[in-house]
């Protein structure tokens, strides 16, 4: 290879020309390529980033028919509770339904009184005292009807005692055939109603 002749005119063009190439290379490279590089790179996170977005929303919608169907059970508990816990119009009702049970159990009444109310945060418990005279199997009624009552109730303080005319109850039992009264007893009642809550 021989060296190049600066003096002619064509090896200056093929310099000229390589150094336009060049420079419009690295013009390229600097201000367009490298740019578009980043920008694509800064929009391939941001496709990431919605993309996780969208499953973390695809799986919650999927849950929609699973949070509506919860709900509607929450709203039939919730019923049910204030339907177990009622505000104080519904006392009266409770109170028939307790003395119905009473009645229909076969017992004798000899007591049926209220006691007081006692406040805690969220409802009040309305103690009453009960006292009968009955037969074990009568008793055993009872506390049955009052144990399937659809809202809460609590016996206390239960004693038991002999009834002082037994004697003259088994008589009768053993001439006209009906069930004896055999005890006395005693005990507390407890129902519960809700608080209004300060609105």
């Amino acid at each position: 290879m021989g060296s190049i002749d600066w003096k002619d005119k064509r090896n200056w063009v093929v310099v000229v020309t390589i150094l336009l190439v060049l420079s419009i290379s690295y013009y390229m490279y600097e201000y367009v390529w490298s740019p578009f590089k980043k920008e694509e790179a800064q929009l391939q996170s941001q496709i990431t980033s919605a993309q996780a977005e969208l499953d973390k929303i695809n799986v919650q919608k999927t849950r929609i028919a699973e949070l509506e169907l919860r709900l509607v059970e929450a709203e039939k508990e919730f019923e049910r509770l204030r339907e177990m816990f009622p505000e104080e119009e519904k006392v009266p009702l409770r109170l028939q339904d307790l003395y119905a049970v009473l009645r229909s159990s076969g017992v004798q009444i000899q007591k049926f009184s209220p006691e007081g109310r006692s406040e805690k945060e969220h409802y009040a418990e309305n103690r009453y005292a009960v006292s009968v005279n009955s037969g074990y199997h009568m008793l055993g009624y009872l506390f049955a009807e009052i144990a399937n009552f659809n809202y809460p109730t609590s016996i206390t303080e239960l004693k038991l005692g002999r009834y002082a005319g037994i004697a003259a109850e088994l008589k009768k039992a053993e001439n006209h055939g009906w069930t004896p009264i055999t005890a006395s007893v005693t005990f507390k009642l407890t129902t519960y109603t809700s608080k209004k809550v300060a609105q």
